[in-house]
């Protein structure tokens, strides 16, 4: 666990700063709440929550805790473009213009960090491996967890009613969509049983509330 802590460290401080202030810069001028900075800055906890839990069963390196952490910080860059569930793209290209305009070195698994950016908007895993060591499947789930618990239903409502989703049909999607998350989370971390059970927790909460909202809806 020191040896991971360490990576951390390093990582945060070669990266997290520049980073975060450059999330934050974007979304200035797009009004998201659900999915601004402050969720960028989450995700990259619950990464790094899920990274300390697999340190017991697999080595984690330099190199995957960087290339997760970039991963956090750029996945859902591009909503401060485009608002619709297919984003992935958009926050790829920009995580690809960032190096590039910054005259940046690319990390050894930049391509890897790149796939997991684009692809982590599929909430069919059509692409998942379940591999639970894996920048997307790390980046996925994370991204996930902040889906759960209070901050997810703020969140739910907040992005699904600026799709224009009326707010009547809110409750059948989100739980349909919430449902499909936690699938996921269950058969990629069933196996880590505190991860696991504390954020089935979280997951039921926010399901409990759009049940509730569903019946006083019909």
């Amino acid at each position: 666990m020191n040896e991971i802590n360490k990576h951390i460290r390093l990582a945060e401080k070669k990266w997290l700063d520049q980073l975060y202030n450059y999330c934050k810069e974007l979304f200035n001028a797009k009004e998201l709440v659900s999915h601004d900075h402050t969720h960028h800055l989450r995700v990259w906890e619950y990464s790094k929550e899920i990274l300390q839990e697999l340190a017991a069963s697999f080595e984690i390196s330099y190199d995957l805790l960087e290339s997760c952490l970039i991963a956090s910080l750029f996945h859902d860059t591009g909503l401060s473009r485009v608002l619709g569930e297919k984003h992935g793209m958009e926050s790829r290209n920009i995580c690809v213009e960032y190096f590039e305009n910054n005259n940046l070195p690319k990390p050894k698994s930049f391509e890897g960090i790149l796939v997991a950016i684009e692809n982590h908007d599929d909430k069919d895993y059509k692409l998942t491996n379940n591999k639970p060591n894996s920048i997307l499947a790390i980046l996925c789930n994370a991204d996930d967890l902040d889906a759960f618990g209070k901050i997810g239903i703020d969140r739910y409502k907040e992005i699904y009613l600026l799709r224009e989703i009326h707010p009547n049909k809110l409750p059948v999607l989100v739980i349909k969509n919430l449902d499909k998350r936690f699938a996921n989370f269950e058969h990629t971390y069933k196996d880590f049983t505190d991860l696991f059970e504390k954020h089935k927790l979280r997951y039921l909460l926010t399901r409990s509330y759009f049940e509730n909202l569903e019946k006083e809806i019909t």
